[in-house]
């Protein structure tokens, strides 16, 4: 029995000291697993041709706030560092972060940036520009407007590393509010920082003197998450010195840099036009007059089946494609990319107006690049048909949606140049699911140019060419015609509300969508105020106008001559608009179309302005064949009216009397 027993404690301490040791190999392996993807993460943006530009992660050795190394020319590839690697430092002060302690007191003068620009690798309003490289060019917009930037959190930089050109990165800052307070009223609104609260006027590059204790230290890695983080902090102006500036940051050595052969280009298959078999040769579709979509899929039937693609765009603008759920920009998952970043096109969440650019974990795309040739943008890139918490693509229809840049190459609002479509990715068919969206845009174009191009203008010379008319025929031809336009301009303000909504695309973002809201506006206040116009006094009276009569007289034709003119810009950039929608901009129908659209327009003003030039210099004696006429007109009707309905009344009294 005892040995039993023996036996059995002696398998029991086996059992759970072989557990431990297995729980032990697993962590380490899972720790050294996490160190080569935050490697791979932090050098996410740094691609060429399809290839990543890998840094691998020395041993954690070095302090454990040390600056990532710094992004390498494409054209060249690190090799792993040395394990014996020294760091280089800012000064002959450097303390290491075994020398920082939690609770100890920090100040730092250095540039304010957000986490996500800093994890990017670029800065998201200028994707250009390397962000440790040149914080300076950083915008207050970006920074302090941008939801996405700022719920990233912010940190103070370090000073630049000599050695390498990138600043250090210096310290986490646990307070976000008192940063953008700070930052917001430092800012200019003028240049473009909306949320700006004071009359600061710095656009680009916001640098602070910080003051705070060390509430934490890093997590021991190469990034962000590696540095201290300072909490109780003030924000004061850069030109305030600390009395006891903070240790500098620890940059870690470049390594040294061996040239690699870059990659080979593969031959560009053939699209098969004609065929319908997608799955072994390129189909291709045309999007818009210039803009050419060529796929591929790769194993459709598999669960990895993936799917390769290429955007070809008569131009150098920034590209994109996206799948949808609902033929709207909300909701759906984007591939974006621009020449002038350096960087493989990248993918994106698509919200209503907004962009948001996934997680480096879900930048799943391969053989990724964006380039000019010939005068062409190239877009190209395999991505999975299925991904977790991503729009599936399916072998039969999607329901896709394109944009473009037309002549920028920085990533931003598309305007008109975008559309949605569906397409049947298994036989390449293809059709504009724009179809009933561009029968109300041109029938919103339509009741806008028949209400201001034709019936406003009527109406105004109605009144000045008054004295061609007998008696007060002017004045009911006036409020006729006006009140016809107010109509359909209300009928083209509703289309254009309905259908910005359907299309899911954000209200009064445009300058045609904002002035057509301010003619709105304007054009009711008109109605109303012509509606309660002061009358003029009797012909015979000898009276003059009162002092209202003519204030209202100077209003209403100041706001009329106002609306005419906003009218007429007004249509012509709704030419272009429709135009540029539907694949027609800089065509031979839309030049004919602005060509009569302007022709008849002249005849309008050329008429206004006769008439105009008649009455004011030929000093026609037109004051009793005025808007006193229609008033009497009015008055007139309504005691016609009054007399109507005695005779009535009269002669159902006689009924019953008989």
């Amino acid at each position: 029995m005892l040995l039993l027993s023996s036996s059995f404690k002696l398998k029991t301490t086996v059992s759970v000291a072989f557990a431990l040791a297995y729980s032990l190999l697993i962590v380490y392996a899972g720790a050294d697993d996490a160190v080569d993807r935050s490697g791979k993460l932090r050098d996410s943006h740094n691609l060429l041709g399809g290839r990543e530009l890998q840094w691998q992660q020395p041993p954690p050795t070095p302090p454990t706030w040390q600056q990532p190394p710094p992004v390498n020319p494409p054209s060249w590839q690190p090799p792993v560092p040395p394990a014996t690697a020294e760091p280089t430092v800012g000064g002959n002060d450097n303390i290491s972060s075994g020398s920082l302690k939690v609770g100890d007191e920090i100040c730092i003068t250095g540039y304010i940036m957000d986490t996500f620009c800093i994890n990017r690798g670029t800065l998201l309003d200028a994707p250009s520009v390397v962000t440790q490289q040149n914080p300076e060019l950083h915008s207050y917009h970006c920074l302090l407007d941008v939801p996405l930037c700022i719920e990233s959190g912010f940190n103070v930089l370090g000073e630049k590393d000599p050695f390498t050109g990138f600043y250090c990165l210096g310290y986490r800052l646990d307070e976000t509010d008192t940063v953008v307070t700070s930052g917001r009223a430092a800012g200019s609104v003028a240049d473009g920082c909306t949320t700006c609260t004071g009359d600061g006027m710095e656009k680009l590059g916001y640098r602070a003197t910080v003051k705070g204790t060390i509430k934490e230290l890093g997590d021991g890695t190469y990034s962000v998450t590696g540095q201290p983080v300072l909490t109780n902090i003030q924000m004061l102006d850069a030109s305030v010195e600390c009395a006891t500036p903070a240790p500098k940051t620890v940059c870690l050595a470049p390594p040294t840099l061996s040239p690699v052969t870059a990659p080979v280009p593969a031959a560009t298959p053939e699209p098969n036009v004609g065929g319908n078999d997608c799955s072994t040769d390129f189909c291709e579709t045309t999007l818009t007059d210039g803009y050419l979509l060529r796929y591929k899929l790769n194993e459709p039937d598999s669960l990895d089946g993936t799917i390769s693609m290429e955007l070809v765009y008569d131009g150098v603008a920034w590209v994109g494609i996206a799948f949808s759920e609902d033929e709207k920009m909300g909701g759906s998952n984007g591939i974006i990319g621009t020449p002038d970043s350096g960087n493989p096109p990248q993918k994106y969440r698509l919200g209503t107006g907004v962009i948001e650019i996934m997680s480096p974990e879900e930048q799943t795309l391969t053989d990724a690049s964006v380039e000019v040739v010939n005068g062409q943008t190239v877009m190209k890139f395999t991505k999975p048909m299925v991904e977790a918490d991503q729009i599936a693509v399916t072998v039969g229809e999607n329901k896709m949606l394109w944009a473009n840049g037309g002549e920028s190459t920085t990533i931003g609002y598309h305007g008109p140049n975008k559309a949605s479509f569906a397409l049947n990715l298994s036989s390449g068919a293809s059709e504009s699911l724009g179809g009933a969206q561009r029968g109300a845009w041109l029938a919103h174009g339509i009741c806008a140019f028949v209400a201001w191009g034709v019936l406003a203008p009527t109406a105004v010379n109605s009144s000045l060419y008054r004295s061609l008319f007998k008696g007060p025929l002017w004045f009911k031809f006036h409020r006729y015609f006006n009140a016809s336009a107010y109509a359909l301009t209300i009928t083209a303000f509703a289309i254009a509300v309905a259908y910005k909504s359907k299309e899911g695309n954000p209200h009064w973002f445009t300058s045609h969508a904002k002035m057509g809201l301010a003619m709105f506006i304007i054009a009711s206040v008109q109605v109303l105020w012509g509606a309660a116009r002061p009358h003029l006094p009797a012909p015979d009276s000898g009276e003059e106008k009162t002092a209202i009569r003519k204030v209202w007289e100077f209003k209403h034709r100041l706001t009329g001559t106002t609306l005419l003119a906003c009218g007429f810009w007004q249509m012509s950039a709704g030419i272009k608009l429709f135009a540029g929608k539907y694949g027609g901009a800089g065509s031979t129908q839309e030049q004919g179309v602005t060509i009569a659209y302007w022709v008849i327009i002249g005849v309008d003003v050329a008429l206004l302005l006769i008439g105009g030039v008649y009455f004011k210099f030929l000093k026609k004696d037109v004051e009793n064949v005025d808007g006193n006429e229609g008033d009497n007109l009015v008055q007139a009707e309504s005691t016609t009216t009054k007399q109507k309905d005695e005779a009535v009344q009269s002669e159902d009294v006689v009924e019953k009397n008989a």
